[in-house]
């Protein structure tokens, strides 16, 4: 007999050790010698096992989903673009699954919204003059949107509640019309459906964990549903805009946006309006302050990590349902991201506008420039702004601009081509001049 030790069942061979006359192997079938050893186990699972898989069971010839606790982790630049939004809403603090909980796991938080640079913000008569635009400034008119050389003319106000009868005995009448609406995110937004569709899977995944008496699934689906409320709940926050607690008589607050592209946005508003979306700073008002906002992020860490750890380890019925839950989410955030403005998320119901766009034939710098200045009826912003080349040319053109503020059929673009042909004429004599002046030979007298 060959000792089975000499049986190397992993590879499929036969190794035998002998000195001088080799032995004797009795005549009968290899495969029962291979296959009915006990310790060649392995090798009968090589013989049997296909390309794929064909069993959902724990064994080794089955199919494995430890690549749920990876999904879990995955999706962050989706969940990042609306981050803001996502942490202000009101069902943000509820448990539930959320691609990424990672993102919101962030030590240093901002403290102010995204501005838009490369957009100056001018002042007609106030003199303010800021290079960037506030995030909510950047909603209302949609900046980013605008076309080369356009001109629009807009006029934002405060939406004043309408007073409630009931509280005219409680309140003074005064008080009740001068109620201002808080921006917020809207109640229908898509932001809260997607939030409420993910609140309702985690609800029906904790429920299908229950009916199928896996424990495991439960509190790892409770560990990362409280990841995410306790990093939702760590970044909670509130718009909080600028104010102006001096009650003197200012010049008006009119101001312009200039674009790198050369499209201008004269805007007219009060004083208070100005501050609170365009020379103010909007900033964020959170829930907790730093040591308590720490605490909440380690909990969450903890409690993500817990998670994860507990997902490798349930029924494999459970993990193909959280692993098709986690696609689910990871797409409609995907979506959320790719098809839905800010705009349609953020309640700006705080102010009402109305803006036009004015139309020009042909457009151009020097035609928009005029359209801006004549709507502004101003021209001080435009050398305070750095908006025009500086020129004798330009200069002149500003000059007779001033002098056309009441005449809005003035050729501005046919004077500007006039002083340009002018300026050329100009160059051009000079640098004959020089030419002349460096063809003329030079006679050095020389004293010794």
């Amino acid at each position: 007999m060959i000792p089975a030790s000499l049986i190397d069942g992993r590879l499929g061979s036969l190794v035998v050790v002998y000195n001088g006359t080799p032995p004797v192997i009795p005549n009968q079938n290899f495969d029962s010698l291979f296959l009915s050893k006990p310790n060649n186990r392995l090798f009968q699972q090589d013989v049997n096992m296909g390309w794929f898989p064909t069993t959902l069971d724990s064994q080794a010839d089955g199919w494995h989903f430890d690549i749920v606790g990876l999904l879990a982790v995955i999706g962050g630049s989706a969940t990042a673009k609306h981050l803001p939004a996502i942490a202000a809403s009101p069902f943000s603090v509820i448990p539930r699954l959320l691609p990424a909980p990672e993102t919101l796991l962030d030590t240093d938080r901002t403290h102010r919204l995204p501005a838009i640079s490369g957009v100056k913000v001018i002042g007609t008569q106030s003199g303010i003059l800021l290079n960037e635009l506030n995030y909510f400034a950047t909603l209302i008119h949609d900046i980013e949107s605008l076309p080369r050389y356009a001109v629009k003319v807009c006029r934002v106000s405060h939406r004043r509640n309408e007073p409630d009868p009931r509280n005219d005995e409680e309140k003074t009448g005064e008080a009740s019309q001068h109620e201002l609406r808080p921006i917020r995110i809207q109640l229908t937004s898509w932001l809260n459906a997607v939030t409420v569709i993910s609140i309702l899977i985690t609800a029906a995944l904790i429920i299908a964990a229950g009916v199928l008496h896996d424990g495991v699934a439960i509190l790892a689906l409770a560990a990362t549903a409280g990841s995410t409320s306790a990093a939702s709940l760590s970044a909670k926050w509130s718009p909080r805009l600028g104010t102006r607690t001096a009650k003197v008589e200012v010049p008006p607050a009119d101001v312009v946006l200039a674009t790198r592209a050369g499209a201008f946005v004269v805007v007219n508003c009060e004083e208070t309006v100005c501050r609170e979306l365009y020379a103010g700073m909007d900033d964020c008002d959170y829930l907790f302050s730093r040591v308590p906002h720490r605490i909440l992020l380690a909990v969450s860490t903890l409690l993500l990590m817990a998670g994860i750890i507990l997902f490798s380890n349930c029924s494999w019925k459970l993990q193909i349902a959280v692993g098709t839950a986690y696609l689910i989410l990871n797409l409609l955030y995907w979506l959320l991201a790719l098809l839905v403005d800010a705009r349609e998320i953020w309640d700006l119901s705080r102010y009402e506008w109305e803006e036009k766009t004015i139309p020009t034939e042909q457009p151009s710098f020097t035609l928009a420039l005029w359209l801006a200045i004549l709507h502004a009826q101003e021209v001080s912003w435009v050398r305070r702004g750095s908006v025009a080349p500086r020129s004798d040319a330009w200069d002149a053109w500003l000059a007779a601009a001033a002098d056309n503020l009441d005449n809005p059929d003035w050729d501005a673009v046919g004077y500007k081509d006039e002083l340009m042909k002018q300026e050329v004429e100009k160059a051009r004599r000079k640098r004959a001049r020089l030419e002349t002046k460096q063809a003329q030979p030079t006679t050095r007298s020389l004293t010794y």
